[in-house]
């Protein structure tokens, strides 16, 4: 049985090590911080991460697990990760259904799986794998993809919602992903929320995109687009979420403009919040 963790977080960003003065500066308007878990193989002891993790609620979030690859998880990684876990009190740790590795060879980027049984199979099993090195959360994310992997023959949202069911985890749900993916593939993202299991919702990113190439791409650069906005809001009045997350990466040269968009999302979650409460 699913236990979704009863703590509400709030809204929070992710650690970036350009913006950490501003970051240790203004903990106080920021509810949580997203750290790359990654980083804490190598970087455990770094000053500004440890003030951070001692003084504020922190998820983690991981990019090379590799979970849609066909090779096994590498051991060393594992090991990492629940040393890792074991030691930084994170409220629960995440990964992308992706493929970010190739016979041991890091692609830099989050690749796409085909959705179908087999790989179902494939991330289950190793996803039952990672849950057994700790008790904490994990939950998976859905990605923007740009090409519809070769070989597909299923639905993404009854993929996606088959796999966080049947590993019995959490589903981080990034809804700049959705929205872009919507756009470029031209689905109703609205009735793709509809298909997912909304109680297993425990986190929500948002972030800013660009239209490039003729195509709109995730840059995490720019404010979140208000049609995320909407996306937020129509998901928030239909169930119990447990944080938000801001994503920037690039462009945070102004952290009081983060700022002003957390207290935006803050402003969105509390209407729709006001929204549930009307219906129920």
């Amino acid at each position: 049985m699913f236990i979704k963790p009863a703590e509400y977080l709030g809204v929070g960003i992710n650690y970036s090590a350009a913006i950490k003065k501003d970051i240790i500066e203004n903990l106080h308007h920021l509810d949580f911080i997203e750290i790359n878990t990654e980083r804490l193989f190598f970087d455990k002891n770094n000053q500004a991460l440890q003030h951070i993790i001692a003084t504020s609620p922190v998820v983690l979030h991981g990019l090379s697990l590799s979970l849609g690859a066909n090779h096994p998880t590498d051991h060393t990684y594992l090991a990492s990760l629940k040393e890792t876990l074991s030691t930084v009190p994170c409220r629960w740790f995440s990964e992308h259904l992706a493929i970010t590795q190739v016979n041991g060879l890091e692609i830099r980027s989050l690749v796409p799986v085909e959705f179908t049984k087999q790989r179902i199979d494939c991330i289950v099993e190793k996803v039952k794998q990672i849950q057994s090195l700790s008790e904490k959360l994990l939950l998976l994310e859905n990605i923007t993809y740009y090409f519809k992997s070769p070989g597909s023959n299923l639905d993404e949202a009854y993929f996606i919602s088959e796999i966080i069911e049947q590993s019995n985890c959490g589903l981080l749900l990034d809804l700049n992903n959705l929205y872009i993916n919507s756009i470029n593939h031209q689905y109703d993202p609205y009735a793709f929320i509809d298909q997912l299991p909304l109680g297993r919702i425990v986190e929500l990113h948002i972030a800013g995109c660009e239209y490039i190439y003729e195509m709109w791409i995730d840059t995490h650069a720019s404010p979140s687009r208000k049609e995320v906005h909407a996306l937020l809001h129509y998901v928030i009045s239909k169930t119990r979420i447990n944080a938000v997350l801001i994503e920037r990466d690039a462009n945070l040269n102004s952290f009081t403009e983060l700022l002003d968009e957390v207290n935006l999302i803050k402003d969105i979650i509390k209407h729709a919040l006001y929204c549930r409460q009307r219906v129920q």
